[in-house]
């Protein structure tokens, strides 16, 4: 059992909202107006749109766990060359950040290890 997390409910998102979310394939998505959440995928060097849905529509596809309202795509949900070209640039920005994060974590570990 997964332990208890705070996110917002599925009753509460809103159709067209952006979200900062804790999901398998990205880390900001724009709600659909049903169960899904839709960002930018990345899969041996592609990047494409892809929907995961709420965590409260459970095991096994429930996969994400919205953490914030963050904006309003506020465009047609179905032009997925626009909302591509939206998410794609937020979606590197982010997962350079962590790379990054990951990276200064692993430097941290290697040099702990020189001193022992």
């Amino acid at each position: 059992m997964a332990p208890e997390s705070k996110h917002i409910k599925l009753e509460d998102c809103q159709k067209g909202h952006i979200y900062k979310i804790s999901a398998r394939n990205f880390n900001i998505g724009i709600f659909d107006g049903d169960t899904g959440f839709i960002g930018v995928r990345e899969k041996f060097g592609d990047r494409y749109l892809f929907t995961e849905y709420h965590w409260d529509t459970g095991p096994p596809f429930g996969t994400v766990r919205p953490l914030e309202a963050i904006g309003i795509y506020g465009k047609d949900l179905k032009d997925e060359k626009k909302m591509f070209e939206f998410l794609e640039p937020r979606q590197t920005e982010i997962n350079e950040l962590k790379r990054k994060e990951w990276q200064a974590y692993l430097d941290k570990i290697e040099k702990g290890k020189q001193g022992v």
